[in-house]
């Protein structure tokens, strides 16, 4: 019986033996195309026994040539059923959500500024029930209120806050207390109705990866956020300032 056990074991490690050595056998032709050296080759092949995406998705991209890039682009978009790789299948209807996705300054998956709504249905993206900044509960359920309620139709919004009466902002004993000091309205964050429909005038949107993923939504991995990398457009080149021209008497002088 140990012998068998033993026997399994090894099975095992040489099976996943085999597995890290195909990794690293496939980084390493590859980075040797695109001309590197040993060095940065061994390095990024010990890497991607680890960590593959990190070469595919990372280092790989920025060494394509253009043409590369759009064949890329255009082969791993329709392998996700997309018109643009920055779209969303809607998680309701499975339309075509497009420009939904975004990128940070320094990289980061987000959701695209303004209104990102279903074209066939009433799905928003970034509606209050998918931000960070949303407290789930009814205002009056003083008891529930918070990020482990299970309502996620009315809640409050910590960002905004806004005037209200004192008995809708706070709960009866402190309202109580409120009231025996004269007090009748006070600031407190601002109450949401609909939590599918987030205020027009609001621009602090935070998408919470939890909360997407909770409503049918998977969040950017490392080949989505190369697909928005190469969606994006290549970055002006950068014009020399203009040279100032002399004066009459500096002109004079040459």
């Amino acid at each position: 019986m140990i012998s068998i056990i033993a026997y399994l074991w090894l099975a095992a490690g040489l099976a996943a033996l085999g597995f890290l050595a195909y990794r690293v056998g496939r980084i390493w032709v590859d980075v040797g195309r695109r001309g590197f050296g040993t060095a940065q080759r061994l390095g990024w092949a010990l890497l991607g026994a680890v960590v593959p995406s990190r070469y595919w998705w990372g280092m790989r991209i920025d060494a394509l040539s253009p043409p590369e890039r759009e064949e890329l682009l255009a082969r791993e978009t329709a392998a996700l059923g997309l018109r643009r790789a920055d779209g969303l299948r809607c998680p309701l209807c499975t339309a075509e959500v497009p420009h939904a996705w975004a990128l940070t300054p320094d990289g980061r998956p987000t959701v695209t500024p303004g209104p990102v709504e279903c074209p066939r249905c009433d799905f928003r993206l970034n509606a209050c029930r998918h931000c960070a900044r949303f407290l789930p509960g009814s205002a009056r359920a003083w008891g529930q209120v918070g990020p482990g309620s299970g309502d996620v139709t009315f809640g409050r919004c910590d960002h905004h806050r806004v005037s209200q009466p004192i008995e809708q902002a706070c709960p009866p004993d402190v309202a109580r207390r409120l009231k025996a000091q004269g007090w009748d309205r006070v600031r407190a964050p601002l109450p949401i109705v609909d939590s599918f429909v987030p205020p027009d005038y609001c621009t602090a949107f935070t998408p919470d990866r939890r909360r997407l993923q909770a409503g049918g939504m998977r969040w950017r991995d490392a080949r989505r956020v190369a697909l928005l990398r190469l969606l994006a457009p290549p970055p002006a080149p950068e014009t020399p300032p203009p040279e100032e021209l002399a004066s009459g008497d500096e002109q004079w002088l040459l």
